[in-house]
Formats: C-alpha cells, structure tokens, sequence
C-alpha cells in the first residue's frame, strides 16, 4: 500500500511540473498538442494525472518546454544547489528573504527556468 502511494505522489509531481511549466511559458494545450502531435485531450489528462505519461511523449514535452526530462522527473541533481561563496547568490537569498511566500516560488521558477533554458541552447 505504502508503494502504491509513492507511485501516486511521485505521478501527481511529474502532473503538477508538466501543468506548471507549461503554465509558466503562457503556452496552450492546443499549442503543446499541435508541437507534440500528443492530442490535446491526452495532454490535459495527463496534467489531471488520470493518464500516464509515456516516455517518448515525455521527451517531446521536455523538448517543447525547453528543460530537461530530469527536471519533470524530480530528479535533476544540481536543481537547486548553489555554492555558499558565490556572492550573487548570498545577496539574492537576501532579497528573497523579503518577498512573500508567493513571490518567493515565483523567483525560483524564473531561475530554474533560466538555468534550463541556457541548457537547451547550449550553454551552462
């Protein structure tokens, strides 16, 4: 029982990351299906969590969405990691210190998506 709940949570993150990133971009269903040849309806029910996604439509979304497959995955190990001696950092921690809740997430979807978006071009 334990197991099934883990697969479930793990499929409601990989849900809820396709959703949001698609989401953050401003794109469509309808624009995402068209890119993907996955159908519209295939990629709402997969956003709802009441459809699997399959590994091969995974990869078109992640091309589509410009980060990695790791990142929908959870499992993109340098995801949040930052070296405590980088200066930029320790005074953007400080500036977000001050933003709600809210615009806290917001900034670290803006960077996790910089990070991956220079990825995709080639760059680091």
């Amino acid at each position: 029982m334990a197991e099934k709940t883990m697969v479930n949570a793990e499929g409601k993150a990989l849900a809820d990351r396709l959703k949001d990133t698609r989401e953050y971009l401003g794109l469509s269903q309808q624009f995402v299906s068209e890119q993907t040849g996955i159908p519209r309806s295939a990629i709402s029910d997969i956003e709802r969590g009441v459809r699997k996604v399959e590994s091969l439509e995974l990869k078109k979304l992640s091309r589509v969405y410009r980060y990695p497959v790791e990142y929908f995955l959870g499992s993109d190990s340098d995801a949040d990691q930052a070296s405590p001696d980088d200066g930029t950092v320790q005074a953007l921690a400080r500036a977000a210190g001050d933003l709600t809740k809210e615009d806290q997430e917001e900034v670290l979807r803006f960077a996790n998506f910089l990070k991956h978006y220079g990825r995709s071009r080639g760059t680091s």
